[in-house]
């Protein structure tokens, strides 16, 4: 059986594959070192330039250290020896007799210390002094004796020249750099002394001819030197001479100058605004403590980038060319390696179509050569499975179909068992579902019971404080009743009172009447007693109706306190007969309590048998579930099997017919 094999290119794709993998890494490779060489070559070439300004910032600091110091110097060294010219000048005309010693001394004196001649600078001055260090002219302190401190030693040394020293006058704060010019007059003892502050001398310095040397400095193509002052002024700049920058901001909007006039020292990146953006420069200043002047050298990127871009285009030029001979080179070595590869293809079509007799021939011993026998002894192994295979298919085949009949009846019994399994699984659900059903009916009854014995003993506790009250008012009943009496016998005692008033009452009366009538006998003078008697006789007579009301409302108590105490013994009687109903009433609570307590245990222990039963229930339920699950997984499986026996007997004549494809002897 002949299989049709698609063709393609395979030398021509597999060399175009390796040439353009080459190149993609040949590309990268030389890209990425490309990059490092790009950032190694610009931090060479950018620490090259800060070098560079360092460099030409400490050599500006120099030239114009030098300078100033050369002018300073010859301007005091000037200052002295003229001054000392003066000097001799009087003292020539002590000598020639114009003048005694004493006033050419103080002429001398008044000449070094008069305001304008003597002035040096701001605070500087002339000054006299002895070469033992004492200022014997001196417009402050005349006569002191300076001989302690080290520039004075080293001033009465050196008689003549020039020293700088750290000083401080009186009232600062801090020492600052001063100079000092010394010429000696050896007649009068005299060190001529012009001194002040080294910050004082800048007008002294040549700004023109400074600015001359400066511009002359060159950095990269378009870096330049420039000085500003402590106001941010640029005294020398290539094209800004004199304007101020103190407010001027770069791009970023930060106040570049203020920035160099705080630091004093270091080194700042700015873009101006009236430039490109992106051409960008570096400046590294310095401070002139002396002068107060920020001196800096500046130097633009695009100088730095300049000579890396040339570098990069050699390198892409040079990446390039090499990338060509490679490609080339890599063209020849592939086409040599895969010409075996070739043959091993023609081969491989062969093996497609069927036919398992060729072989390659190996005409190398590289790995290409043991490739090639190692795909000839992958060619006879081959062989030598489809000859096996071909001996095989048959048993395979005839196996796989005795399978597929078991396979089926395996099936139909599995079939019936489910469903026996489901029938008995649907008649144990309808009992577990009546047993249940009497559990919940059986837990009611039982809940109803126990919630009767609860009512019974609700029940039989009212009646027994039922019977507690109604002893309570028996026993209140009784008391009432002797009260009642008592208080019939108090009445009774009121009795013998009122009596007792009436009897006096009377006697009054009576005795009021006799006072009438001795009062009467008595005539003009018993007539006030009269009226007295009278009175007496009226009150006698209102005691005796009073005591007639009190007797009638006695005798209303006396019957009223009669009627009370026949209610109440009648009231007791009820009592004592309903204490008697009562009691009737716990004897019959106290029996219905036994016989709900019995029906309470009886429902819990029926309870209780039932839900055992439900459990007992669930339980087969349970495992018959279990079954039905196995039964159905077993048939569920059976069916795979089933398939996978008709998929495999497919796959049988398959093999039989892609065996019976290969030429084997």
């Amino acid at each position: 059986m002949a299989r049709n094999v698609e063709r393609k290119p395979l030398l021509g794709s597999l060399n175009g594959k390796i040439q353009v993998l080459f190149a993609a890494v040949f590309i990268v490779a030389v890209v990425g070192l490309q990059l490092v060489v790009f950032t190694m070559t610009y931090r060479g070439i950018e620490a090259q330039y800060m070098r560079e300004l360092d460099q030409t910032t400490a050599m500006i600091e120099g030239t114009v250290r030098t300078y100033v110091d050369s002018s300073v110097r010859n301007y005091l060294i000037g200052r002295a020896e003229s001054v000392r010219g003066m000097v001799d000048y009087q003292y020539r005309r002590y000598r020639s007799g114009e003048l005694s010693e004493t006033e050419a001394y103080a002429a001398a004196s008044r000449l070094m210390l008069d305001p304008v001649v003597g002035k040096i600078g701001t605070t500087g001055y002339l000054a006299g002094v002895s070469s033992k260090g004492v200022l014997t002219i001196h417009p402050k302190s005349p006569g002191a004796d300076a001989s302690g401190y080290d520039f004075m030693k080293q001033a009465t040394t050196m008689k003549n020249g020039y020293l700088e020293y750290r000083w401080k006058n009186a009232g600062e704060t801090e020492e600052r750099d001063k100079a000092g010019g010394m010429s000696y007059f050896e007649p009068w003892d005299i060190i001529v002394w012009a001194s002040s502050y080294k910050a004082e001398f800048f007008d002294l310095i040549d700004l023109d001819r400074l600015e001359e040397r400066l511009l002359q400095i060159k950095l990269g193509t378009r870096g330049y030197v420039f000085v500003m002052d402590k106001n941010g002024t640029l005294l020398i700049h290539p094209t800004r001479k004199g304007e101020s920058v103190y407010d001027e901001t770069d791009t970023d909007g930060r106040y570049y100058a203020r920035e160099m006039l705080e630091r004093k020292n270091g080194s700042i990146q700015y873009t101006m605004r009236n430039e490109d953006k992106h051409d960008k420069g570096m400046t590294r200043f310095t401070y002139f403590p002396e002068l107060e002047l920020i001196i800096a050298a500046k130097v633009y990127y695009d100088d730095i980038f300049a000579l890396v871009r040339t570098t990069g285009i050699f390198g892409a030029i040079a990446a390039l060319v090499t990338l060509v001979i490679g490609n080339v080179l890599i063209a020849m070595l592939i086409a040599r390696i895969t010409r075996p590869i070739g043959r091993m293809r023609a081969v491989a079509d062969a093996v497609a179509m069927g036919r398992l007799k060729d072989r390659i021939a190996v005409t190398s011993v590289d790995e290409i050569g043991m490739m090639s026998g190692h795909f000839n002894a992958l060619i006879d192994a081959m062989e030598a499975m489809v000859t096996r295979l071909k001996s095989s298919s048959g048993e395979l085949f005839a196996a796989v179909q005795d399978l597929s009949v078991t396979s089926q009846e395996i099936t139909t019994t599995s079939n019936q068992q489910a469903a026996a399994v489901k029938e008995i699984v649907s008649t144990m659900e309808d009992s577990d579902q009546l047993s249940r059903s009497i559990a919940v009916r059986i837990n009611e009854v039982s809940s109803i019971a126990n919630d009767t014995r609860r009512v019974v003993d609700e029940g039989d506790t009212r009646v027994r404080r039922i019977l507690e009250k109604m002893r309570e008012i028996r026993g209140s009943n009784d008391g009432t009743i002797h009260g009642i009496r008592t208080l019939g016998e108090k009445i009774d005692s009121i009795w013998e009172i009122v009596n007792i008033i009436n009897g006096i009452a009377d006697q009054t009366k009576i005795i009021a009447f006799n006072a009438e009538l001795e009062a009467a006998a008595a005539g003009q003078a018993g007539k006030n007693f009269q009226i007295v008697a009278a009175e007496i006789r009226r009150l006698a007579d209102s005691t005796v109706t009073s005591t007639t009301a009190i007797k009638n409302k006695i005798t209303e108590i006396q019957h009223s306190s009669d009627h009370l105490i026949i209610a109440s013994e009648e009231g007791t009687s009820r009592i004592q007969e309903g204490d008697a109903i009562t009691e009737e009433l716990r004897a019959m609570f106290e029996d219905i309590r036994g016989s709900s307590e019995i029906s309470a245990k009886s429902a819990e222990k029926i309870a209780l048998s039932i839900n055992q039963q439900v459990t007992a229930f669930e339980q087969i339920l349970l495992t018959l579930r279990q079954i039905s699950e196995g039964i159905d997984n077993f048939v569920t499986t059976t069916r795979a099997t089933v398939k996978s026996t008709a998929s495999l007997k497919e796959m049988a004549e398959g093999m039989q017919a892609v065996v019976d494809s290969y030429e084997v002897d």
